[in-house]
């Protein structure tokens, strides 16, 4: 059960820098969730789950679409593709995952990385520690 500090900024505004994150190892792993990822060229990182296991993923115009439907993305802030980038597609194989971080245009994720193998996913961020996740 590692415990994991936030310091780059591609997971803004849902994980800023100084975050202190729960991460845990489970069976599964659904879209939208976080996980932390051990790449040997990259270290450890985190990004959100978007494309799973026999789905083609695509971004066209800024928008992902998952087997040709466009995502609703309520994480992702306005600004993400503020900078153009080309299409991209990947058919997305059996125990690999597309990975995205929420800031789109302040990401190393899969659209450079290609996709991540199931076993560089150390595990998801199941809480927040620090701050608290609410006020006084």
């Amino acid at each position: 059960m590692p415990l994991v500090r936030v310091r780059g900024r591609s997971m803004t505004p849902a994980l800023r820098p100084g975050v202190l994150l729960w991460v845990r190892k489970t069976p599964t792993l659904d879209r939208g969730r976080i996980v932390l990822v051990k790449d040997d060229h990259h270290g450890l990182y985190l990004k959100r789950v978007i494309g799973l296991p026999g789905e083609e993923v695509g971004i066209r115009a800024g928008r992902v679409l998952i087997n040709g439907v466009p995502l609703d993305e309520p994480y992702v802030p306005p600004t993400a593709y503020l900078e153009p980038k080309p299409d991209q597609t990947w058919s997305v194989e059996r125990g690999t995952y597309i990975l995205l971080g929420d800031a789109r245009d302040d990401s190393l994720d899969s659209r450079r990385l290609g996709p991540v193998t199931a076993d560089q996913i150390i595990g998801v961020a199941i809480c927040r520690l620090w701050p608290p996740p609410f006020k006084l």
